[in-house]
């Protein structure tokens, strides 16, 4: 799959890894130092992936903002966010709601023991061309080995019961189409919650095993724990 690239004036004398970066929070919509250290620059120390960054902040290109002290979390700068044709609002910080799903997604994608590629309206259309626009708005991830489309769905503290409603009317707006059958039945179109806790994933499983599912679908759930203290630091999630 080709890589998520934006195109960057030679003005700005962006470095191959820099480019890297950018193009990396175009995709997964924020990144922390945690993660370019994983990912984009493994074996960086955390004193070098600073400086890199904040030279990035200080050019324009990307801004940062407090996810849970004294973490720090990067979104697009307005420069960055012109070049990619998505608006000023990608500049400013997440809110309540989207900021815990945006970081769960991130993490899910990037620090799992097998890393996925979170999908872009476009790759989403390009590859599954039957799914309507509206439906590409949530995150999905592609789990490049096996071939399998994941939908994914962050747990943001409701009730397990809701939760699993919220996954079963997920997958029955996509059971509409004639296309989402064999995507089904051929193992490839997986259902991913994360959630915070072991307790509670194994309360949402439980909630889900409640529920009548097609013949074939995948579900897997996802635990990241600095979730619940990313709620609890917004409550209104």
């Amino acid at each position: 799959m080709d890589d998520f690239q934006i195109p960057i004036p030679i003005r700005f004398r962006i470095t191959g890894r820099q480019r890297s970066i950018i193009e990396h929070v175009g995709r997964y919509r924020l990144t922390t130092l945690e993660v370019l250290g994983r990912v984009i620059l493994p074996g960086t120390s955390r004193n070098a992936l600073s400086k890199i960054v904040n030279r990035l902040c200080l050019a324009g290109l990307l801004v940062k903002y407090p996810l849970v002290h004294p973490t720090h979390y990067f979104v697009l700068g307005q420069a960055a966010a012109h070049l990619f044709g998505a608006g000023e609002h990608r500049a400013v910080p997440l809110g309540p709601q989207s900021l815990p799903i945006e970081y769960a997604v991130l993490v899910y994608a990037t620090l799992s023991q097998q890393p996925r590629i979170r999908q872009t309206t476009a790759e989403i259309l390009a590859r599954w061309p039957w799914l309507p626009v509206g439906l590409t708005n949530s995150p999905h991830c592609f789990d490049e080995r096996n071939q399998v489309l994941e939908l994914v769905r962050v747990d943001l503290g409701g009730p397990a019961d809701y939760v699993a409603r919220k996954c079963a009317a997920d997958v029955t707006c996509r059971r509409q189409f004639a296309e989402f059958a064999p995507l089904v039945a051929q193992q490839r179109f997986r259902l991913v919650v994360v959630t915070a806790t072991p307790e509670k994933a194994v309360a949402v499983q439980q909630a889900l095993d409640r529920h009548d599912w097609p013949v074939g679908l995948l579900m897997h759930l996802s635990i990241v724990p600095r979730l619940l203290t990313l709620l609890a630091s917004h409550p209104h999630a």
